[in-house]
């Protein structure tokens, strides 16, 4: 039985490890809270594996549904393929990211992520 375990265990982690298209990473971070003054305008997503260069896209927009980033998706292909968007300069709020990408199998990769951006802390 300990043997079965430890063979599952094995085919899970290899399999997990080579995944391809799985998000990474994301910049600002998921759900994370941005002072307004160190947000870049730059978005980043990090998928390990092949990623394809057929369509890509990255979308970002406001609390209301409208579109603030440039249009500007850039793909790096290696391994870690990085997509990467700009925005206009944005005010504080809440911000969702919308993302697709397809693997070099076929497989169609998106979700979306959300950050919100604050005005800087007043210090007393």
């Amino acid at each position: 039985m300990r043997l079965f375990l430890v063979l599952v265990s094995f085919f899970w982690l290899t399999q997990t490890a080579f995944a391809e298209g799985v998000l990474m990473d994301v910049l600002p971070k998921d759900n994370s809270v941005v002072a307004l003054d160190k947000f870049d305008n730059k978005i980043r997503l990090a998928f390990s594996g092949n990623v394809s260069e057929r369509s890509s896209s990255l979308v970002v927009v406001d609390s209301t549904g409208t579109r603030v980033d440039k249009q500007d998706v850039q793909l790096t292909i290696g391994d870690r393929s990085i997509l990467t968007a700009t925005t206009i300069d944005l005010a504080a709020g809440r911000y969702a990211i919308r993302y697709r990408v397809v693997t070099e199998d076929g497989l169609v990769v998106s979700g979306i992520c959300r950050f919100e951006l604050k005005n800087k802390e007043v210090q007393p």
